[in-house]
């Protein structure tokens, strides 16, 4: 159930390229907030019981040492020494949702064998015995949890406020398969009393930290997955988490850094009412998205080069005979293969979320150079220009899909090799034949293959995403989607978690 932190952030670069503002009605100094409806909290439980066992098999339990008095016997002094799980299975678990007690965890029919040395030693007028063997202890329990989310200096603080196990069995064999004798016997009852209390005692208390390590390990993915070079997004908790009997809620900072410096960002736009419309659901302000395209850019990752193939795919496919020919044509005598096109972000662009859609204002520039073996490489064309673009954004298939629904631009500056000679009219006209034969929607497929390769290289492909659902309103975005268990990640946790615990 805890890993449902790790999804927190996983969708935030979905936004970056997808009711009137009030700020008493926002969420202060939170930038993304994410939501996990019950039915999420379901498709975790598919796997509690690995984590259930694993809990078990780490737990350590300290070598004991006591005396009692035992009819017939005496004073009898004891201790256990190396317990340890030595097998177990888990029968089946189940998830609520609680205002008042928080998450509810109920794992029935834990059967689970465990192994150890037993000393004791008793002496009285007529003996004195010390004598060291081995037992199992084969028992089965219930386990039930209430765990409560709380906000630790930007983190998660899990708490177990209740923790029962309840011994449906838990029989002590001593000596393995042997037949114990009298004095044994006697010692029975009393080592499978207390027996009990450690292992409830130790279990709760690796319940409680296993909880806390899983709560940290997912935080800390979701930190790598929004980091990608010098850029990152911080996932820092900003309140305690929203706990209802519907779903979960956290908040959290969505600050962009670049070269370790915070960029600057306006207040956040996201409203204090909003509803669920998947079993996972994440707000993001415009104002995160807009910092992102700022580190976007000061890291040069708002460049597109095209040659050979590229270009031939750009102005070739199609079968448009204007289209084929529009670059020979503005560059005419001078083959393909010898051209190279750039084209840049000239400042930050600026992404707007309106009902309509995503605006997306950018200044940008193109420039055609002509490319030869010698060093007499030039500059044929260089323009810049202003865009507004109005695009839907989408995910299906494992992959972004970007809509423009509109299209305006103006051309700012033309330069041109004289050999060339285009003025600005004659540059316009070649554009509106490049973006009437589907010019714009091919650059936008670069924007797509780019955006799917870096989500599924930061692990989007561990989920199974379905139904999912973008919208934008004034100021942010709301995306929705279902999704399947994130297993790969839960074995991550699990391989590295001894040491984890060493440390």
């Amino acid at each position: 159930m805890f890993l449902w932190v790790q999804l927190s952030p996983v969708f935030a670069f979905l936004a970056a390229v997808s009711t009137s503002y009030d700020p008493a009605s926002t969420i202060p100094n939170t930038g993304i907030v994410c939501r996990f409806t019950k039915e999420a909290g379901l498709v975790f439980n598919q796997e509690t019981s690995d984590v259930i066992q694993a809990t078990f098999r780490h737990a350590s339990f300290p070598d004991i040492e006591g005396e009692t008095s035992i009819l017939l016997l005496g004073s009898v002094s004891y201790s256990f020494k190396n317990l340890q799980i030595n097998n177990m299975s888990v029968e089946r678990s189940d998830v609520d949702l609680s205002n008042e007690k928080g998450i509810l965890i109920a794992i029935q029919d834990v059967a689970a064998a465990f192994e150890g040395t037993m000393e004791y030693a008793y002496s009285n007028w007529l003996l004195h015995l010390n004598h060291s063997l081995e037992f199992e202890i084969h028992s089965q329990t219930d386990v039930n949890l209430a765990v409560m989310l709380a906000y630790d200096n930007g983190r998660f603080a899990v708490t177990i406020p209740d923790c029962q196990l309840n011994f449906d069995k838990l029989t002590l064999k001593i000596q393995r398969d042997k037949e114990a004798n009298w004095i044994q016997k006697l010692f029975t009852d009393f080592v499978s009393f207390t027996l009990r209390h450690i292992v409830k005692g130790q279990i709760c208390a690796e319940i409680h930290k296993m909880a806390n390590l899983l709560a940290d390990f997912t935080l800390d993915q979701a930190g790598l997955f929004v980091q990608d070079g010098e850029i990152a997004t911080s996932v820092k908790l900003t309140s305690d988490p929203v706990l209802t009997s519907g779903y979960i809620e956290s908040r959290h900072e969505g600050s962009v850094s670049y070269k370790n410096s915070t960029v600057f960002q306006k207040p956040s736009a996201i409203p204090v009412e909003r509803r669920e419309i998947r079993m996972f659901n994440l707000w993001v302000s415009e104002p995160v998205i807009n910092s992102l395209l700022f580190a976007a850019h000061h890291d040069n990752r708002l460049t597109l080069i095209l040659s050979d193939g590229h270009l031939l795919k750009l102005f070739e496919d199609g079968g448009s005979k204007i289209e084929s020919n529009l670059l020979q044509q503005m560059v005419p005598g001078i083959p393909m293969h010898n051209l190279m096109i750039t084209l840049g972000s000239l400042r930050p662009p600026s992404a707007l979320f309106k009902p309509v859609g995503t605006i997306l204002q950018a200044s940008v520039s193109l420039q055609v150079d002509v490319l030869s073996s010698s060093e007499d490489s030039y500059t044929a064309l260089y323009l810049e220009m202003d865009s507004e673009t109005i695009v839907h954004t989408s995910y299906a298939d494992s992959k972004i899909h970007l809509r423009p629904s509109s299209h305006h631009w103006s051309i700012k500056v033309v330069r041109s090799n004289p050999a060339i000679a285009l003025d600005e009219s004659k540059v316009k006209h070649y554009l509106e034949a490049f973006f009437a034969a589907g010019g714009l929607e091919k650059i936008i497929s670069y924007i797509e293959f780019y955006i799917t390769a870096l989500l599924h290289k930061k692990g989007l492909r561990y989920f199974n995403i379905t139904n999912s659902v973008m919208e934008t309103y004034e100021g942010y975005v709301t995306i929705g989607t279902d999704f399947g268990f994130p297993r790969q990640l839960l074995e991550n946790f699990l391989r590295n978690l001894a040491p984890i615990i060493r440390t």
